[in-house]
């Protein structure tokens, strides 16, 4: 099975998020001292019945990690379409 991630999300100036992150990824806000994602992909690690993780809305660039194999897609603009564009790619 292959677990799906959705971590799009830039927050505008406008937003309350925006002064801890800079303008970078909400997936990618601090939380005890990694990133809030960081802490999804750490548990889906030790989860038996995940073979990949896909990860929509970071690239290998935003330094997350996992012990499964890890599958980057770029962010599509809305959530339905980013769980849509990872369950695509889920079937390949």
């Amino acid at each position: 099975m292959d677990a799906i991630v959705v971590a799009g999300g830039i927050p505008l100036p406008e937003d309350p998020l925006y002064t801890y992150t800079l303008g970078n990824s909400k997936a990618l806000l601090d939380i005890a001292g990694k990133p809030m994602v960081q802490w999804v992909l750490d548990a889906l690690s030790s989860a038996k019945s995940i073979e990949n993780v896909i990860v929509i809305g970071l690239s290998a660039k935003s330094g997350v990690t996992c012990a499964k194999p890890l599958h980057f897609l770029p962010n599509q603009g809305r959530m339905l379409s980013n769980i849509v564009t990872g369950v695509e790619k889920s079937q390949e």
